[in-house]
């Protein structure tokens, strides 16, 4: 099994720099760019599925790939980004002076409404899972979150369910898990490659 975990392209709420959670941001004409960019460097990849978090910025980022195959993206609603419940729509420093919150604090239910990344953790944890048995000898493309690549890395690499992996996915940045009687591995992570062959700029 090979998953390639593809993260969206740059949308309005990166461009304002505002923490998105489940709001529905669009891409902007950059992330328009990075999405085409990544749909053209996947068509060659053997894809035999593609599956996408609904919502908009990585729907979006979906079409880029069916645009460019002969894939239609199915949405999994457990594919989506951690709800930040409250804090979705203020800058990150708004969140934290208005909560008091400090890096350990997010995920901890200090934000009204917000998920709770044991809850965070499960159901990406159980839809990558379940990807896996349903793909075990294919490869399949999965439009997802930042987020959501780190519950997948905290999950493959046994952290308690409590904390969260401290990595760092760029736009349309590819990362690759590969699976098999051994385990799962990551053979690649935020591969943004074909956003520099593109000439396509991609700093978030």
């Amino acid at each position: 099994m090979t998953l390639l975990l593809l993260r969206h392209g740059e949308s309005e709420g990166n461009a304002l720099h505002v923490i998105q959670g489940w709001r529905g941001y669009a891409l902007t004409s950059r992330g328009r760019a990075q999405a085409d960019a990544a749909g053209r460097h996947l068509a060659s990849v053997g894809a035999v599925a593609l599956y996408t978090s609904p919502l908009l910025r990585a729907r979006e980022t979906a079409a880029a790939v069916e645009a460019h195959s002969s894939l239609a993206a199915v949405e999994l609603a457990d594919l989506r980004e951690y709800h930040f419940g409250e804090a979705e729509g203020l800058r990150w420093e708004e969140a934290t002076a208005r909560w008091g919150l400090s890096d350990r604090d997010w995920g901890a239910g200090r934000v009204p409404g917000e998920e709770g990344m044991p809850n965070f953790r499960r159901r990406v944890a159980a839809q990558f899972d379940a990807l896996s048995r349903r793909h075990a000898s294919e490869l399949a493309i999965c439009v997802v979150h930042g987020g959501v690549i780190g519950a997948i890395v905290a999950h493959l690499c046994g952290l308690d369910e409590q904390r969260y992996a401290q990595i760092y996915t760029g736009n349309c940045g590819i990362t690759a898990v590969e699976a098999g009687d051994g385990g799962a591995v990551i053979t690649g992570f935020n591969d943004q490659c074909h956003l520099r062959d593109a000439e396509v700029d991609a700093p978030l």
